[in-house]
Order: C-alpha cells, then sequence, then structure tokens
C-alpha cells in the first residue's frame, strides 16, 4: 500500500488508531494533515484510514515497518507487550502534564530513548501531540475508601490497567460504545477510559453516577505519527520538513483545544447530573503505592524501562 512514487506530489497513507470524530484523540489528526498539506503547498498529502479498515486498531506497527502501510497516526503503548518502556513515552503515573510531556519526549531528554525505540522496529517516529489528564474511573456507586477497586471489574488499558489490578481490580479492554454499554449492563463496574471530552462522545456520562477526575494515572497521553524508514527516506526534504513541522504545529494547537475540549466536557458531565469529583486523597495514596509497586517491579526487569524511567523528571513519582 505503500506509495511508490517520489514525485512532486507526495501521498502517504496514514492508519488512525482512534476514530478521525473521536475528539482529540482523532480529530488532532485530521488537523495534523490540514497542518502537512498548508505546509507542503499541497505537495505533501495525508490519507487517513479508520480504525480497523486496513489492519487492527492498533496492530500498525509492523504493517507500517514491513511497507504495508506508510504511516499510523497512535501511541508508543501500543508496542508495551514488546517493549515495556514503550509505555512511558505515552504518559507516566504521577508524572507530567500534556505539554510538559510533550516538551520533555520531542525537545527534551527523552527523544534519543523515543527515537531508539522505534529505530528497533524499523519506523520513525515523531511526537506531535499530548492530551490529558484522563478520568481515574466512571462509576455506578462511590468507590471504598478502604480498599480502591479492589474486585472491581475495570475497563483500563496500558499501565493503569496494571496498576489497578495491583491494587485488586481485574482489568478489561474495550473502546468507543462498548464502554457505555459495558458500564450500563454491569460487564464492567468501573471505566478508566480517556480524556472528559472523548468520553462523553461516547455517552458514559449517561449511564455513570459517579466521575473522578483528574487521574494521577494518566496526567498525559501522548499522540504521534510513526514512518515506514524506507518511505521517510524516499520522501523530499521539504516532505519530511512538513510533517515534522506539521507534528510540531498540531502539538500547539492540541495545548489550547485539551483544555478547552475537556472544560466543556467537565461542565456538561455536572450538568447531567453526574457526581464529579477529585479522587480522594486515600485513594490517591493507594494508587501511588501500587504505582510504585508496578514500577519498581518492570525496572528490575527491563533495562530500557529504568532507563526512560531514569530519564524522566523526577523519575515518575
Amino acid at each position: 500500500m505503500c506509495s511508490d512514487s517520489a514525485s512532486a506530489r507526495e501521498r502517504l497513507n496514514l492508519h488512525l488508531a482512534f476514530g478521525i470524530r473521536t475528539p482529540l484523540y482523532g480529530t488532532l489528526a485530521e488537523r495534523l494533515a490540514a497542518e502537512v498539506g498548508e505546509r507542503s503547498d499541497g505537495a505533501l498529502r495525508l490519507r487517513l484510514h479508520e480504525p480497523g479498515s486496513i489492519v487492527p486498531r492498533f496492530g500498525y506497527l509492523d504493517a507500517v515497518a514491513q511497507g504495508a502501510l506508510d504511516a499510523a497516526w497512535g501511541t508508543p503503548a501500543v508496542l508495551s507487550g514488546r517493549a515495556p518502556e514503550a509505555v512511558l513515552f505515552t504518559g507516566v503515573p504521577f508524572g507530567l502534564p500534556p505539554a510538559e510531556h510533550l516538551s520533555w519526549v520531542r525537545d527534551g531528554g527523552g527523544r534519543p530513548l523515543y527515537d531508539a525505540l522505534y529505530a528497533r522496529f524499523g519506523v520513525v517516529g515523531m511526537p506531535c501531540a499530548a492530551v490529558g489528564p484522563d478520568g481515574l474511573a466512571w462509576l455506578k456507586r462511590p468507590l471504598d475508601e478502604v480498599a480502591p477497586f479492589r474486585g472491581l471489574r475495570v475497563r483500563a488499558f496500558g499501565l493503569p490497567a496494571r496498576i489497578l489490578d495491583a491494587m485488586g481490580a481485574a482489568s478489561a479492554t474495550g473502546f468507543g460504545a462498548d464502554l457505555m454499554v459495558g458500564l450500563a449492563t454491569g460487564a464492567f463496574d468501573a471505566a478508566e477510559a480517556g480524556v472528559p471530552a472523548a468520553d462523553i462522545a461516547v455517552g458514559l456520562h449517561t449511564v455513570a453516577a459517579v466521575y473522578l477526575h483528574p487521574s494521577p494515572l494518566q496526567p498525559a497521553t501522548l499522540l504521534d505519527v510513526v514512518v515506514n524508514a524506507e518511505r521517510w527516506r524516499r520522501l523530499p526534504p521539504e516532505g519530511r520538513a512538513a510533517l515534522e513541522e506539521g507534528c510540531r504545529a498540531t502539538g500547539d494547537f492540541a495545548d489550547g483545544a485539551n483544555r478547552e475540549a475537556n472544560a466543556a466536557a467537565l461542565a456538561a458531565i455536572a450538568a447531567a447530573e453526574v457526581a464529579v469529583s477529585a479522587p480522594s486523597d486515600a485513594t490517591v495514596a493507594a494508587l501511588r503505592a501500587a504505582w510504585r509497586l508496578v514500577r519498581d517491579r518492570q525496572a528490575a526487569t527491563s533495562e530500557p524501562f529504568a532507563a526512560v524511567l531514569g530519564a524522566y523528571p523526577a523519575g515518575g513519582g
């Protein structure tokens, strides 16, 4: 599926890990396409492909590396099963907020480690934007403060899922409308999903009575582009520059868009008579203890994880 022409006009087929209408996670990919088109005067176009139209939602990395796809828009955590440190580039529990996390990966001490991660898999990565914070949980009833999340079936993904499991939860995955249905039917007791703007788009505020926000487990979520290494080399210099500049411009736009969209969403959630509050001090303390347990165990068995954690400001909480 990769383009085979290095002519004056180039097209990159871009797989999306998030639906294009998903607030922030997907809509920022559309913004990136516009930014790249503008900066290249139309010489480089991104053709966006919805999740599942070519490869599974998060199953894109090998397709890009092998050249079946030119590129993909997603997040580093999709590699967590093969490279434990990848989750830390997506976001660090008790870590930096979105703009600062993006700066660390894109321009700071995280960049050499980020580039080395993707080079191992035959792709070129570009940090584009960061959003957050996520909510901690949508619930039918308040958490047990003595043993928060113990015995609950919780929708969660990535590091938050591992941390909640360490607290006695049983995590499972689910996306989009499946989250609302799962919470409504009791398949999930709680859902740790995404940012408020994306969560209300799937109707979680219509089936939950309690919403805990913000989540110390996911203060930021990095969104990035990965490009097939050979396809990247074949792009003319101005095409590579347009993609890099478009990513940076998308990140700048996302900083304000993230705040505005999530503030409006939180107001809408409260207006829907959902009880919105920050997690209690006792819950935060339990989450921090579980994170440190997961963090230290992973660092003891993975040198790359320990290296990324060591490079992160304040060592990741």
